[in-house]
């Protein structure tokens, strides 16, 4: 039987991801209805028709939980969206929440433990989770073929044609641009070296006649024995293809560029499985059964496996992400 489920909000534009999904593994995958309060994007939603015709739209946020879903996917605004999955988990459904994990870590604390309490999936929808180069990295580092890990570097700008939404819609949140973008990257370096003992913000304004927002940022990580940098800035020009992820052990060197492609570049001081010594540059290509998002959350409701993700690994990356926006009280939200 296909995983039913349902959104709540669909605002972000990751969404689009999951209907994809729904559309090209039926047999997988139900798409049930959306609920979405904002008229304006549910008439932007109506071009998910081309991928999936006919989605419903539920008339209030109970019908939602009053439904057969058996997951929501929550992909409202930021500051909305801890309300959804708490709603969502209270009412009996298994959540993909998207990033980052709300706006306030004492709630989204509460939250987990609601899920941990009622034995219901909590997943964040890190959508670079899967990608097979990235995927791959982390196996390779969490296997000891790279060695100790002493420095991760990820970079991940937004170009200019995106500085009036950092305005209108990000400015609201504390680092703007870097709590926004930032989650990405520091969802991967939590999963290959641990969480940092100390971090470092520098958050910077430096485009447009009079920025108000933070714009350009680069957080310092210190670890017991490595280092990690995140950057990121809202106004570049050739994004795409600068965005990337480099992973340095002792044995090993892992570049991931550009950011969702089968990219990578590895250097290993010693053979490991198929891979020679040396330098070689691969395109991974994904395995018969790609995994996905919902994949793994399906897989997870049916106890098929354990989650790749565990709910304290969530929480310590948004302590991570939060402190790199330099927020000291858990609360994003100016």
């Amino acid at each position: 039987m296909p995983l039913k489920f349902a959104f709540l909000g669909v605002w972000h534009s990751h969404a689009v991801m999951h209907v994809r999904e729904a559309a090209q593994r039926p047999n997988e995958f139900q798409l049930i209805g959306m609920f979405e309060p904002d008229e304006d994007v549910l008439q932007k939603r109506k071009a998910w028709s081309e991928l999936l015709p006919a989605i419903p739209v539920f008339p209030s946020l109970q019908a939602v939980l009053d439904s057969d879903a058996e997951a929501v996917v929550v992909e409202g605004h930021v500051y909305q969206n801890l309300d959804y999955a708490e709603r969502a988990l209270e009412a009996g459904k298994h959540v993909l929440l998207e990033k980052p994990a709300g706006a306030d870590l004492e709630h989204l604390t509460r939250v987990q433990k609601i899920a941990a309490r009622k034995g219901l999936m909590l997943q964040m929808a890190y959508m670079w989770r899967y990608n097979p180069a990235i995927h791959e990295i982390i196996r390779l580092a969490k296997s000891g073929a790279l060695g100790e890990i002493f420095y991760y570097r990820g970079h991940i700008p937004k170009p200019k044609t995106w500085h009036p939404e950092l305005e209108s819609e990000f400015g609201m949140y504390h680092a703007a641009v870097y709590f926004e973008m930032a989650g990405h990257l520091v969802d991967l370096m939590v999963a290959a070296m641990g969480e940092p003992k100390h971090i470092h913000p520098m958050l910077g304004k430096h485009y447009g006649d009079n920025p108000i927002h933070v714009d350009n940022a680069v957080v310092v990580h210190e670890f017991e024995n490595g280092l990690g940098t995140i950057d990121t800035a809202a106004m570049h020009v050739g994004m795409d293809r600068t965005r990337r992820i480099e992973v340095y052990g002792t044995e090993g060197t892992a570049i991931h560029a550009q950011i969702g492609s089968g990219n990578l570049s590895l250097c290993l001081e010693n053979p490991f499985e198929d891979y020679q010594a040396g330098w070689q540059q691969l395109s991974i290509k994904p395995p018969k059964e790609l995994p996905s998002l919902l994949r793994e959350l399906s897989a997870c409701i049916r106890g098929v496996k354990e989650p790749d993700y565990t709910l304290s690994h969530d929480l310590a990356v948004q302590r991570v992400l939060m402190a790199g926006c330099g927020i000291k009280d858990g609360k994003a939200l100016k």
